[in-house]
């Protein structure tokens, strides 16, 4: 379980916003040290950022928390978000260069770029159509762990 300290600064029904640190998650790694995310974190500094959580330990504004993220939450998410836009990419390109040699369409490397390009795009698309799915099951939400 990845985990993170913060602060709650807002409580709404069942959740909570927690205020975290960007980097907390790098220092725990074993690559802390050669990894590129870690060198940029450390070169733009420390931003906090706002993570909403499943608020199950009746927490309230201004109390300390640690929180947590099932690694294969994260992973599925990290799959979901790049895997799409990247086939469509592939899928595009390789279809229209398929289809051109196949038919009469003009063979041109702009044009198959173009189809790449659309395929992408589509990716995005269909990205945006699962996460806004994603986001109502707050089963995939990071949790409070404890409180400190």
């Amino acid at each position: 379980m990845l985990e993170e300290h913060g602060y709650i600064v807002e409580v709404k029904d069942k959740l909570a916003v927690v205020q975290t640190k960007r980097t907390g998650i790098c220092e725990q790694c074993a690559n802390h040290n050669g990894c590129g995310t870690a060198s940029l974190a450390s070169v733009l500094g420390q931003k906090n950022i706002c993570i909403t959580v499943v608020n199950d330990k009746d927490v309230k504004v201004g109390d300390k928390v640690v929180i947590g993220l099932e690694e294969q939450i994260l992973l599925k998410s990290a799959l979901i978000f790049y895997m799409p836009p990247l086939l469509g990419l592939l899928a595009g390109a390789m279809s229209y260069d398929i289809l051109a040699t196949k038919t009469q369409l003009p063979s041109s490397e702009i044009l198959t770029i173009l189809a790449g390009l659309v395929g992408f795009l589509t990716g995005f698309w269909l990205v945006k159509r699962v996460t806004i799915k994603m986001s109502k099951n707050t089963s995939k939400y990071p949790v409070i762990l404890k409180t400190r």
